[in-house]
């Protein structure tokens, strides 16, 4: 089916339309169960899906746009990706706010940012036409407004088997005013073949794990308010030789008609304590972000500190990781959207600079003469449109550009390594990355095919080499392709997605690394009986061979998953039950293993059989 795929795109010359109608208010779903959302989607509607309580469950969420999870350890150890973009690639926005990662590694996702309960709405987009968006897009949170009438929603998540965790929520609503809390704990889970994270990648125990947070939101006339706190403590990440041993998000804003100012500050610890290892490794990392957004415009300003330390019996390094890196941004963007057509464009810029100046050295190593501050021009345009081709069938189509900055790991990140392995470099000479794409959709009959096909010019990927007799690893530009395809099949009792990416570097012919495989996922459903609704998923995951072998990226096998549940409803609970991994597959997902400074150079297995239950239920009027 992959080469079936792959054919659409090389024959398309329209434009998928990754744009929708106003998700509904909170006002107009007020009475729904909070575990159901807006989902905009890749189509000029929208639609509702199953919101599960967990933040581990968001990979239903987004695949329905072909968005997916990486899934980098526990479950609050997880990423986006999509059409083979990841990382800083996609942006990934909650209420327009950017909440960029103080880990290098990115252990602090803003996926981890996101609490089902009070979400409204998620935006699905791939093109260039959100304010905020990325080189692959954007996803974007809308919560949900505060409201007068005072009700009371609760969630609880049970797991057991190889995964055990709990998760309790509580959100309570009165006189425009909300506050939400939460707490998830959890330990690591067994692999399909009954070994632990003790068993299988060295860890000292099976640690517990935490996550808390708290918000409060209101609303004063014209005026919106929000303060909001999330600790979490201990989440693994055997992917790597460190673990999130403490993280802290202290965040507000202040929204007035429309233009909304926010800050959000980071303080993040990993080391690797929690492991067997004759190496005491650890990094200290603080994000500051102060921004001012509204709908067509957007201006922030980033401060990023990380300091790392590596020591032996035999020897102590100290890097300045992120050697205090500044980013100051700012975009205005317009758009039109005559009857069933779309048009935007968008200009801004991008300045970085590095406070710890003396760190210049260090790329010049890599790189030769260097300049520490770079100021760098972005843009994005495009048209989408929908029209109706007769016979039933509905084409999208359309054309976008952007040309997006660097991002700033990939400009100044700087890391000493001990034993002979590469150091790795920022790449402070970089270019800024254009993007064209051309995207294509045809449906019929709640079926839907779709395609699209990208040029990139300097593309940032990685990259090694050897400069004065030493090692690194580091960033260049390249030419690249990127192509996807996507079959959707939405049946009051059959779902299904398949999605095929196929990416290569054009000047070396040389397959991008970090690619996800073909992939195939379908849901049978039972007709619904007195509230109640079976449901059986299967996933197949054909094996990745395209890799790229000069960044000893190595091929995966494929794999098959097969999961059953129940949903029940039984006003005002929604019983989820789901049993995942029936069957004990022993898998890893390709994308597993990322290519990282502290990276073990282990793949990560799957949790084996695990069951699962969210309850969800509202109260009040």
């Amino acid at each position: 089916m992959k080469q079936v795929l792959l054919a659409l795109v090389a024959v398309s010359t329209i434009s998928v339309a990754s744009t929708a109608q106003e998700p509904a208010t909170a006002d107009t779903a007020r009475h729904e169960l909070t575990d159901t959302i807006t989902v905009v989607g890749e189509q000029l509607t929208q639609e509702t899906k199953p919101f599960p309580f967990e933040k581990d469950r968001f990979n239903q969420v987004l695949s329905q746009a072909g968005f997916s999870i990486i899934n980098k350890g526990v479950f609050l150890a997880q990423d986006v990706q999509a059409d083979g973009y990841k990382r800083d690639d996609i942006a990934i926005v909650i209420d327009g706010e950017r909440y960029h990662c103080a880990c290098p590694n990115r252990m602090d996702s803003p996926l981890s940012r996101t609490n089902s309960l009070e979400m409204n709405s998620i935006l699905l987009d791939k093109t260039s036409s959100g304010i905020c968006s990325g080189i692959g897009g954007c996803v974007s949170f809308q919560r949900a407004s505060v409201q007068t009438d005072q009700f009371v929603t609760g969630g609880l998540s049970q797991s057991i088997g190889a995964a055990s965790s709990s998760d309790i929520g509580l959100v309570a609503n009165a006189n425009h005013h909300r506050l939400a809390l939460r707490y998830a704990t959890g330990e690591g889970y067994d692999d399909p073949d009954g070994k632990s994270f003790v068993d299988r990648y060295g860890y000292i125990g099976n640690n517990d794990y935490l996550l808390a947070e708290g918000s409060i939101t209101g609303r004063r006339g014209a005026f919106e308010y929000r303060g909001e706190f999330t600790y979490t403590e201990d989440i693994m990440f055997p992917y790597l030789h460190m673990d999130e041993r403490l993280n802290r998000v202290f965040a507000g804003s202040v929204k007035y008609r429309g233009h909304k100012l926010y800050a959000n500050f980071t303080d993040h610890i990993m080391d690797n304590e929690l492991r067997n290892s004759p190496m005491n490794m650890v990094t200290e990392a603080q994000n500051l972000t102060v921004g001012l957004v509204g709908s067509d415009y957007e201006l922030y300003y980033r401060n990023w500190k990380a300091d790392n330390r590596m020591v032996t019996p035999m020897t102590k390094i100290v890097n300045d990781l992120m050697p205090e890196v500044n980013q100051l941004a700012g975009a205005v963007s317009f758009e039109s959207a005559p009857g069933r057509m779309k048009f935007w464009i968008r200009g801004g810029i991008s300045r970085f600079w590095i406070g710890e100046t003396e760190r210049a050295s260090f790329y010049e190593g890599a790189h030769g003469d260097v300049t520490t501050d770079r100021t760098f021009f972005t843009w994005a345009s495009g048209l989408a449109a929908r029209r109706s081709l007769g016979r039933g069938l509905t084409g999208t189509f359309g054309a976008d550009f952007i040309q997006e900055a660097p991002f700033a790991q990939s400009l100044y990140i700087t890391v000493q390594r001990p034993m002979g392995k590469a150091w790795w470099s920022g790449n402070p000479e970089l270019n800024p990355t254009l993007r064209a794409t051309v995207r294509g959709s045809i449906s019929a009959h709640d079926v839907t095919l779709e395609a699209s096909a990208s040029r990139l010019w300097d593309y940032v990927t990685l990259t090694g080499f050897n400069s004065s007799g030493r090692n690194y690893r580091s960033y260049e530009n390249v030419e690249a392709v990127m192509l996807s395809a996507a079959l959707k099949i939405d049946w009051d009792y059959l779902i299904l997605r398949a999605d095929y990416t196929w990416a290569e570097r054009t000047d070396l012919e040389l397959p991008i690394e970090e690619i996800p495989p073909f992939r195939v996922t379908s849901t049978l459903t039972s007709p619904e009986l007195r509230g109640a609704k079976l449901f059986a998923r299967h996933t197949y995951n054909d094996a990745q061979t395209r890799v790229n072998e000069l960044l000893s990226e190595t091929p995966t096998s494929s794999w098959h998953q097969l999961d059953l549940g129940a949903h029940y409803n039984l006003e005002p609970f929604r019983f989820n039950l789901e049993i995942t991994n029936i069957t004990d597959e022993m898998y890893t997902q390709h994308l597993s293993y990322l290519r990282n400074p502290f990276a073990s150079g282990l793949r990560v297995f799957e949790p084996g059989r695990t069951i699962r239950l969210n309850v969800v239920a509202i109260a009040g009027s």
